[in-house]
C-alpha cells in the first residue's frame, strides 16, 4: 500500500498536469512532434522532482544507519564499496505498518527508507537480506531503467490521440493515419503490461542480487514471508541490564520510481499471522503455517489477474525462486511451496466474475428485453429505461453478494490470512478485536486506512466512504486519534491479492461507533437507478402504446 498509494498520489498530480497539457496542445492544434516532446518532457520532470515530493509528503526521519545498527551499516558500506556505489541515505518512518522502499535519481543519490513496524519483525540475517535487495535496485540503476520504460506508453498514447485528430483532417491519407493511430493505441495497452512485466523481472534480479551478495537466499525468503504474509511477531524483546523486558528494534529495508521490497497492490494490506504455529524459542513458524499463507497466490485464479497488473511478482513465486537459489548455494530451502491444490477454485472464480460484471450483464439484458418487445429506434426512451433498470438490478446483486450483513463473526488475523476462497468480490464477514498500531500508508499524514493488531498478527483496514473527499478529510483530521486505541471492528475480509479488512463499523473504547457509509450509499444509488429506470421504461411503453 505504501508503494501503490504514494506513487498513486504522484501519478494523480502529474496526471492532472498531463491532462491539462494535452488539452492545451489539442486547442492549439499542435503537431505530433510537439506532443511527443511534451510527453517526454513530462516524464523527465516527474523523474526530476518525484524524490523531493516523496520526501515532502512522507514523514521520514533521516538518520545515519550507524546510529541504528552498526553491523548492518558496516555490511552495507562494504557492499557499496564492492559494487562501486555510494551509500544510500537512510531514513525511518515511525509507523507500526511494516514496509520499506528506496527511491532517487541514480545510485549516487539513492534514499532507503524503512518503517518502525518493519524494524520490529526481522532478525539480523533478514535485515541484511532485505537491505541487499534494495541495494540491488540501486546497483542495477532501476530508477533510470523504469523511468525510461514508463515513457514509452506516454509517447504511444500521444501518437494515438494526435493521430486520430490528424486522420480526421486529412482527406487523402486520413484512413491510413487513423489505422496507425489505432495501432498505436493497441501498442500503448500492450506496452503498459510490458512495463509491469519488466518491473517484475527486475524484482527477481534484485532478489538474486540479495542472495548472491549475502550468500543467504533463505533469509530473504523468510523476510518476504514476514512482510508479505506477516508471519512474525510484532516486536521482539530482550532483557536489559536491570533484568527488565524491553523492545528491540532491528533495522530492515524492504528517480521517480519508488522501489519497495513488496508491492501490496490494489489498496490492500499486509497481514501478520501465527496460526498457532509460532515457536518463541526459534522465532520461526511451522512449515504448514507458511504453506497455508501462500496458498492463495498459488491456487486462486484471481492471483493470475492480480500479478499481470502488479509491479511486483506475487510473494509466493518470489519465495519459490529464492528456494531454487538456496539449493544452488548448497542449502535446503527455508520454505516449501505447495504444488497441488486441495480442490479446484475455478467455479468460485467464475461465480465471482459473473457477480463482478452483473451491472454490465443487467444493462445488456435490459436492452435485449427492449428489443424483444419490438421497440423501434424512435422509442429510444424504452431501451434507455430498460438498460438503466437492468444495470441497477445488477448493482444490487453485486452489492448483496459482496456486502452481506448479519453474519459477522469473531475472527483472528491468523485464521483469515489462510482463506483461499476470497477475492475482491467474495468476502468473509468478520469481527476483529485489537489495537490500531498505525496508518495504511506509513508517514503519509492524510492516509485514511488503518492497521489493526490482534494477538496473532496485524492487518490493514480499508476505510471507504462514498466520496473520496470524505476519505481524505478523515485521514487528514481524524485518523491519527485512532492510533493506539483498542477497538472492535466489523468488516468484510477480502484479498486481491493481499489480505485486508474493509471497514463497516469501528467500536471505540469510549463507546463511540464510527461507520463507513459506502455500502449504504451504494445500495441506495443502485435502488434509485433501478426505480428510475423502471419508471422510464414503463413511461416509454405507455408512449409507444399511445402512438400505436
Amino acid at each position: 500500500m505504501l508503494f501503490l498509494k504514494s506513487m498513486g498520489t504522484l501519478l494523480i498530480l502529474f496526471g492532472l498536469v498531463f491532462a491539462v497539457g494535452v488539452a492545451a496542445l489539442y486547442a492549439m492544434e499542435a503537431p505530433l512532434w510537439l506532443a511527443i516532446v511534451f510527453a517526454v518532457g513530462m516524464a523527465l520532470v516527474q523523474y526530476a522532482i518525484s524524490p523531493f515530493i516523496l520526501q515532502w509528503i512522507l514523514k521520514i526521519r533521516w538518520v545515519p544507519l550507524e546510529q541504528v545498527d552498526g553491523k548492518q551499516a558496516a555490511w552495507l558500506a562494504d557492499a557499496c564499496r564492492r559494487y562501486k556505489v555510494a551509500n544510500p541515505r537512510f531514513g525511518i518512518i515511525e509507523d507500526g505498518n511494516p514496509n520499506a522502499f528506496t527511491f532517487g535519481h541514480y545510485p549516487g543519490n539513492a534514499r532507503l527508507v524503512v518503517t518502525r513496524g518493519l524494524l520490529d519483525v526481522c532478525d539480523e540475517r533478514e535485515v541484511r537480506a532485505v537491505i541487499a535487495h534494495e541495494l540491488g535496485h540501486i546497483v542495477h540503476w532501476d530508477f533510470v531503467v523504469m523511468t525510461i520504460a514508463a515513457t514509452v506508453p506516454l509517447v504511444l498514447y500521444m501518437i494515438y490521440r494526435f493521430g486520430i485528430r490528424a486522420g480526421r483532417g486529412s482527406r487523402k491519407s486520413g484512413g491510413y493515419v487513423v489505422l496507425v493511430a489505432i495501432g498505436a493505441f493497441i501498442a500503448y495497452i500492450i506496452s503498459q503490461y510490458i512495463v509491469l512485466g519488466l518491473s517484475r523481472l527486475r524484482e527477481y534480479y534484485a532478489d538474486e542480487f540479495s542472495a548472491q551478495s549475502t550468500g543467504d537466499a533463505n533469509s530473504l525468503a523468510t523476510g518476504l514471508l514476514k512482510v508479505a504474509y506477516g508471519l512474525a511477531r510484532a516486536a521482539k524483546t530482550q532483557q536489559n541490564e536491570q533484568g527488565e523486558r524491553e523492545q528491540v528494534s532491528m533495522v530492515a529495508a524492504g528517480g521517480s520510481q519508488m522501489l519497495g521490497i513488496f508491492d501490496p497492490k490494489f489498496g490492500a494490506s499486509m497481514a501478520l499471522a501465527s496460526a498457532g504455529g509460532y515457536s518463541a524459542t526459534s522465532d520461526k513458524y511451522a512449515p504448514e503455517v507458511a504453506a497455508n499463507a501462500m496458498r492463495w497466490d498459488i491456487f486462486n485464479p484471481w492471483a493470475i489477474i492480480c500479478e499481470l497488473s502488479s509491479s511486483h511478482p506475487l510473494p509466493a513465486k518470489r519465495i519459490r525462486a529464492l528456494g531454487k537459489l538456496a539449493v544452488k548455494q548448497g542449502q535446503r530451502p527455508a520454505l516449501e511451496i505447495p504444488d497441488k491444490a486441495p480442490e479446484s477454485y475455478w467455479d468460485d472464480f467464475i461465480t465471482d466474475a459473473l457477480v463482478n460484471y452483473a451491472p454490465l450483464f443487467g444493462l445488456v439484458f435490459g436492452l435485449i428485453v427492449a428489443l424483444a418487445l419490438g421497440v423501434s429506434a424512435e422509442a429510444w426512451v424504452v431501451g434507455l429505461g430498460a438498460a438503466v433498470a437492468g444495470a441497477g438490478i445488477g448493482m444490487l446483486i453485486k452489492l448483496g453478494f459482496s456486502y452481506p450483513l448479519g453474519r459477522f463473526a469473531g475472527q483472528r488475523v491468523a485464521d483469515l490470512v489462510q482463506e483461499i476462497k476470497v477475492s475482491r468480490i467474495r468476502c468473509v464477514p468478520s469481527i476483529l478485536s485489537g489495537r490500531i498500531i498505525g496508518r495504511g500508508i506509513p508517514g503519509l499524514y492524510w492516509s485514511e486506512d488503518l492497521v489493526i493488531q490482534d494477538d496473532t498478527g496485524f492487518m490493514t483496514m480499508d476505510y471507504r466512504q462514498p466520496l473520496g473527499a470524505l476519505e481524505f478529510l478523515f485521514g487528514l483530521f481524524r485518523a491519527e486519534q485512532f492510533v493506539g486505541q483498542d477497538v472492535r471492528v466489523e468488516g468484510w475480509y477480502r484479498r486481491f491479492p493481499i489480505p485486508y479488512l474493509e471497514i463497516y463499523k469501528v467500536y471505540m473504547p469510549n463507546g463511540d461507533v464510527h461507520t463507513s457509509h459506502n455500502r449504504g450509499v451504494a445500495k441506495f444509488l443502485a435502488a434509485g437507478m433501478t426505480l428510475v429506470g423502471a419508471l422510464v421504461f414503463l413511461y416509454g411503453l405507455l408512449v409507444v402504446a399511445g402512438v400505436g
